[in-house]
């Protein structure tokens, strides 16, 4: 319910639609405590991955754990690099046994990448011990803050995607798929 401006009488139906100021706010609270998130986040990770992978060679990881048949295209557009440095990357990574290349099977003249049992072993590993690490650090919290990350989370998946579907995308638009 709510009181109508300017009136003394009260009005039943939809909630008002939130006001610029409540969605300025949320945005300043994203743009302040996501990047230092981020970051502490890509500690834990880098300070739990493989030391003879680099962090685009972990994103690589994470993406193709998430994603089916990524091309090349996909990794470059997932860690941000071209495709000559990407493919050069690659060719690192397949030595060391870490993704295979395989025929694409949508297009015979694609070439896509997958984990292997050993990378998907490695990105794991890092990613459980991230886990545990993040734990701890939000184990002094109450339970009612942590429902309030976990819906908040929720919310901004909602909007932004998780990693799961933001690989997912990368490998549907770099196979000519629709996104």
């Amino acid at each position: 319910m709510q009181l109508l401006q300017g009136e003394n009488k009260l009005k039943l139906g939809k909630p008002p639609a939130q006001t610029p100021a409540a969605c300025d706010d949320a945005a300043d609270a994203v743009l302040n405590v996501a990047p230092p998130v981020v970051r502490a986040i890509r500690k834990m990770m880098r300070e739990h991955r493989l030391p003879e992978l680099s962090v685009p060679q972990f994103r690589t990881l994470s993406l193709l754990s998430f994603s089916v048949d990524a091309s090349l295209s996909a990794v470059a557009d997932y860690i941000g690099s071209s495709m000559p440095a990407a493919s050069r990357m690659i060719d690192c990574m397949v030595a060391k046994n870490l993704i295979v290349r395989k025929q694409c099977c949508h297009d015979r003249r694609q070439v896509s990448l997958e984990v292997t049992a050993l990378g998907r072993e490695a990105f794991l590993a890092s990613r459980q011990a991230a886990r545990l690490q993040l734990t701890q650090e939000l184990a002094g919290l109450s339970a009612k803050k942590k429902d309030e990350i976990v819906k908040a989370m929720k919310a901004l998946g909602e909007i932004f995607g998780s990693d799961a579907e933001v690989a997912s995308k990368a490998s549907r638009k770099s196979s000519g798929q629709k996104a």
